[in-house]
């Protein structure tokens, strides 16, 4: 329509406007809008016309498909490091800027916390705790000391507050609290953020986060944090026995907490705390606060009260003072009339009796069905409901459609759904009740008071209603009705087929965008409804399941859902599935939740392979999944084809204690281990939950523990280091109480110094020094243990055997006697001959069908140990390494019984040369060897003569040629692959020195294993590298087996796998996509005579690219180097 003056003709002003309007978002927006031409008719566009209907048409096609590109460019974008951070802390701050506003009253309160806090800002104090019953107001309470606080304290204060009960009934994992409030404090004072390692573990944030609090405190910068409601903390980590939390705060930073009164973790605080900390309890409201409180809200409203309906609110809030009772007055009140009666008054005189009373209401307005089964759904949810999933969820209720439509029938009997009109209007009468919450990006409803949820569930989540609502709600999310008919049963009617229009509830809508409403919310409602085997196969068997969630939700929410189902179902299996996640949690932590699909199916195939013919249901049905889909897979990836990787149902957690365990002793009246460490450290574990509980910091050095058995009496331990301290802990508290300096001699050894105690004495002797002290605490009792790396937390499963923590595919088929200590061995995988070398130069070999038919070579003249043996790839020569020489045997047949000649040749070394560590027998009769100083030779047996290659800077660790003898491989400490054109060390995570290597069978790919615990396949032909696997540890040795290879690890697993490559791979895959390196880069010229730049050779450099071609590796000239970042 156009703009037209009051006598009908069009306004030239606003034309004008119009036009110039137009110009200038063409002018600036000419790549995204079109210039489309139409003639008006008598001012307007009339539809009906052609051409004025192209018209439209165009413009609403360019308009779904503007909207849909650049939808797709924001999904496709990468999320910023920190985005989560910063929306995180917009949202507690803005919650917490809201809350701040409505508070009155609380003067006195708000006084006396702020001069404590301001008193104890220049020395060390203790906890800050602010308690109370539900419903008084505490959340609102910290909110408005945090606004007033920034005042008070420094201009400066960096402020963090964390509302946890914020997202109820969501309860936030304490790894994530911890997480965010390190994160946000480091960068907002100049500290170095916690690594991905410290996050992926509880005991190492825990103490990061103490450690940053006292680096913040030495730059005297000022911190206030504030913890809300801290009883909301998930069970994870036990986190409600407070083992986290720090009692003794540094200067110049405040950490103040709140929580319920009658609540478990108030209950471990107070014995936490004992008689340090300052505790602040928020008492009632009294009668001049409550009017006060009325005045504000009712201006805030433009509402008015009669004297007698205020005195009536008044006579209510005095029975229980709390704000909470007073603002569910208020919001009844406020819709009053002036001459409302005085029998509507009557509101209770408590929470539940006003809520009964409201919804009691409710109900003869809207009914029973429909506000019970509203508000249920809504209480049931995991993290609340969206509006349209709610009015999807109770259009499948039959009890609510049959009340909405028991005095008419639907409009369409074939399609039934909940009027909307009929959710709007109950959704208005509740309006102070509810709130729309954003979680996630999406808008969900949810009750604004915990204690508001509480007292629906007890009204309408009865046993039978609350598994009937979970079993609707799991439903809903597994799309079992999207484009069925389900059946109805209407008053006046027989059973009815009707489709109530329900969208489908797919795992991922598109590629890389998940269902994530489904991913948190089914398990829960599964679980609860007692869908144990829709529970199975669609979450614990489902590999996808698996994966989706760790990659969408975190890895510890997976846990967390599989944690809750094994503590509900007998399912072993489950367990088994919830500890293997456990076990990988540290590698997905590290790469942030990013980790390929290919690369999470083959790590948890590598550890539930050996279970999957035992446990076929679940373990067995994940098993085959991730078969399936790595065979299919369209990019390069090995496929495990054994266990090699520690397995479900050991040792979980193989806690490294800071520099090894020197001495423990166990309290057992507490139920805690005390351990002492190298470096001073004395930690203090929970023997109930496994759970550390305190780390004390002693003086670095060696040290002896005793611990006291009686609980009245011991509940303190004496630590003795090595620099002669002698110190007395509390193990409740975890303070210092008493040290004596020289206790004992000071750099003596632990197992030199003796520690005993009496009733009246402690008493501390060498072999030549005894001293003894007033006995510090009685009744102790001393044990003792020799140096212990890790200690090691089993789990046991009741009727499952118990794993051990070392894992080898195949089982033990012979043992082999020797003569002297083994150096070295060498297969010879054709023939089937195992060579053994030996530290007094013997040779055996065994021929593996006839292991005690034993063939020898004998030992040099000089008696040199055997340093390394090498076959040929046609396995017809040998290659013995002795201290000073090299000798070539030929390997041949007689009567059908392997034989070997020679030697052949011998290639002398000098013995002011560097041992020899590693070689390679070539085609032809050559050598190929490196040194442990690195030096490269290549020796020919045929001329005898040597020639000198390019050398490593570090030891040579692995020399490997190809099974047709054109390509050979060195490796080198430094992650050195020597090439023609390239070798780089690769420094950082994923990349550190090459321990071993093999060539596929068909020479096609080459397998390297490094000390970065990683196994890498290169493309020998273009020399790009095809894939990463982290293994977790060192791979030292490693052999060409059918399509893929097995190899063996530092801890002693056997690693067997094939590989499988696609013939052709997508330019844009890259193998290094979620790992990020250092590369040193070193360039050689292509010809010995031409002159090339190092600079024109690295223009094209691609880091995940070498080139495996011998004879330019031949060449001499030096090399020049750069650095690329």
């Amino acid at each position: 329509l156009m703009d037209l003056t009051l006598d009908g003709l069009l306004d030239a002003e606003a034309q004008e406007l119009l036009i110039g309007l137009k110009s200038r978002l063409y002018d600036t927006s000419k790549k995204v809008l079109n210039l489309h031409c139409v003639e008006l008719s008598k001012g307007r566009i009339d539809p009906k016309r052609k051409e004025h209907a192209e018209y439209l048409d165009n413009i609403c096609q360019q308009f779904v498909s503007q909207m849909t590109t650049q939808i797709g460019v924001e999904v496709e974008k990468e999320e910023e490091e920190y985005d989560w951070l910063v929306e995180e802390v917009r949202q507690h701050s803005t919650m917490a800027s809201e809350l701040s506003k409505g508070v009155n009253g609380r003067d006195g309160l708000l006084g006396k916390i702020s001069v404590t806090l301001w008193e104890s800002t220049t020395a060390n104090h203790g906890l800050l705790v602010i308690h109370g019953a539900a419903g008084m107001g505490k959340t609102t309470l910290v909110c408005k000391l945090a606004q007033e606080m920034q005042g008070v304290l420094e201009a400066k204060v960096v402020l963090v507050i964390r509302l946890l009960a914020a997202n109820h009934p969501h309860r936030p994992n304490i790894n994530h609290v911890l997480h965010s409030i390190c994160l946000q404090v480091c960068l907002a004072c100049g500290l170095a953020p916690p690594s991905l390692l410290s996050v992926s573990s509880h005991l190492e944030l825990q103490h990061f986060f103490k450690t940053m609090l006292e680096d913040v405190s030495q730059q005297g910068q000022t911190l206030l944090v504030i913890l809300d409601s801290l009883e909301q903390l998930a069970d994870e980590h036990q986190a409600h026995k407070l083992h986290w939390l720090p009692t003794d705060i540094p200067p110049n930073v405040h950490l103040l907490v709140s929580m319920d009164t009658t609540s478990e973790a108030f209950a471990n605080l107070r014995l936490k705390l004992g008689a340090a900390g300052c505790l602040f309890e928020v008492d009632h409201l009294s009668r001049d606060e409550g009017e006060q409180i009325i005045e504000s809200y009712l201006k805030a409203f433009q509402r008015t009260l009669t004297r007698q309906q205020k005195e009536a609110v008044l006579q209510n809030f005095k029975a229980t003072g709390s704000p909470l009772h007073l603002k569910l007055l208020l919001s009844t009140a406020k819709r009053w009339t002036s001459f409302t009666p005085p029998s509507d008054l009557l509101l209770g005189s408590s929470i539940q009796e006003v809520m009964s009373s409201r919804l009691l209401k409710l109900e003869d307005k809207h009914g029973k069905k429909l506000v019970g089964g509203a508000l249920g759904y809504i209480v049931s949810a995991r993290r609340g409901l969206l509006e349209a999933e709610l009015r999807d969820v109770m259009s499948l209720d039959d009890d609510i459609i049959c009340e909405v439509y028991r005095y008419s029938l639907p409009p369409t009997p074939s399609l039934i759904r909940l009027p909307p009109i009929l959710w709007a209007r109950l959704k208005w009468d509740l309006n102070d009740q509810l709130e729309e919450r954003w979680t996630d990006g999406v808008a969900v409803i949810a009750f604004r008071s915990r204690l508001l949820s509480e007292i629906v569930k007890a009204r309408y989540l009865t046993p039978e209603r609350r598994g009937r609502t979970h079993r609707i709600l799991a439903e809903y999310f597994l799309g079992c009705w999207s484009g069925k008919l389900k059946p109805a049963s209407l008053p006046g009617l027989t059973l009815l087929l009707s489709d109530r229009k329900v969208p489908p509830q797919p795992l991922w809508f598109v590629a890389g965008l998940a269902n994530v409403r489904k991913l948190q919310e089914l398990p829960h409602h599964l679980l609860h409804a007692g869908l144990w085997e829709e529970l199975r196969q669609e979450v614990v068997g489902s590999a996808e399941w698996l994966y989706c969630k760790s990659r969408v939700c975190g890895v510890s929410s997976l846990i967390s859902d599989l944690d809750q189902c094994f503590r509900y179902m007998d399912c072993s299996e489950t367990r088994l599935v919830h500890d293997a996640l456990v076990l990988m949690k540290p590698s997905l932590d590290v790469l942030s939740g990013h980790m390929d699909q290919s690369l999470f199916y083959s790590e948890l195939l590598a550890r539930l392979s050996s279970l999957s013919s035992t446990f076929k249901s679940v373990i067995g049905q994940i098993c085959s999944q991730c078969d399936d889909w790595l065979q299919s897979c369209l990019e390069p990836v090995l496929i495990p084809k054994s266990s090699f990787l520690q397995q479900p149902g050991g040792a979980l957690r193989c806690v490294s204690l800071f520099s090894g365990v020197l001495c423990l002793d166990i309290s057992v009246a507490l139920q805690l281990l005390v351990t002492g460490s190298a470096d001073g450290m004395v930690a203090v574990w929970d023997l109930s939950d496994r759970q550390l509980v305190h780390a004390l910091q002693g003086p670095t050095g060696e040290s002896k523990l005793l611990c006291g058995e009686d609980l009245k009496l011991s509940t303190h331990c004496l630590s003795l280091a090595a620099d002669g301290s002698l110190k007395r802990w509390s193990l409740k508290s975890g303070q210092e109480l008493h040290c004596i300096q020289e206790a004992g001699p000071a750099g003596s050894a632990p197992s030199s110094v003796q520690l005993q105690v009496s009733e009246l004495f402690v008493y501390t002797w060498t072999w030549t020094q005894v001293g003894s002290w007033p006995s510090l605490i009685s009744q102790i009792s001393s044990s003792f243990m020799t140096l212990i790396q890790f200690l090691l937390l089993w789990v046991f499963l009741p009727g499952l055997p118990l794993i051990q923590p070392v894992y080898a595919a195949g089982s033990l088929s012979e043992r082999l006697a020797v003569s002297a200590e083994v150096s070295c061995l060498e297969l010879a995988q054709h023939k089937r001959l195992l060579l053994c070398g030996l530290a007094s130069g013997t040779v055996l070999i065994y021929p593996l069908t006839l292991p005690q038919e034993t063939l020898c070579i004998p030992p040099p003249e000089s008696l040199s140990p055997v340093l390394c043996l090498a076959v040929s790839s046609q396995e017809k020569h040998l290659a013995v390494a002795y201290k000073d020489s090299v000798c070539l045997f030929e390997i041949t047949t007689r009567d059908n019984f392997p034989t070997v000649e020679g030697p052949l040749g011998r290639a002398m070394l000098s013995v002011l040369q560097s041992p020899l560590s590693s070689m390679a027998l070539l085609p032809d009769r050559r050598l190929l060897y490196g040194t442990d100083c690195g030096k490269v030779k290549l020796h020919d047996f045929s001329t005898t003569a040597s020639s000198d290659l390019q050398p490593h800077r570090s030891r040579v660790t692995c020399v490997a040629s190809s099974n047709w003898g054109t390509h050979a491989l060195v490796g080198s400490q430094d992650a050195t692959l020597m090439f023609p054109l390239l070798w780089f060390p690769d420094q950082g995570l994923f990349f550190e020195g090459v321990l071993c290597a093999s060539f596929s069978e068909s020479d096609q790919f080459v397998f390297t294993g490094s000390q970065d615990r990683t196994i890498k396949v290169w493309d020998v032909a273009s020399g790009n590298l095809l894939y990463v696997q982290y293994v977790y540890s060192p791979v030292v040795r490693m052999v060409t087996f059918r399509n893929g290879f097995v190899a063996l690890s530092l801890e002693g697993s056997v690693i067997q796998e094939a590989f499988r490559c696609p013939e052709h791979i997508d330019p844009a895959y890259n193998p290094l996509r979620n790992i990020r390196a250092q590369y040193r880069v070193t360039s050689r010229e292509k010809h010995s005579d031409g002159q090339q730049s190092c600079m024109s050779d690295l223009q094209d450099f691609n880091p995940a690219q070498i080139n495996l071609n011998l004879i330019s590796m031949l060449r001499t000239k030096p090399s020049s180097s750069c650095i690329l970042l």
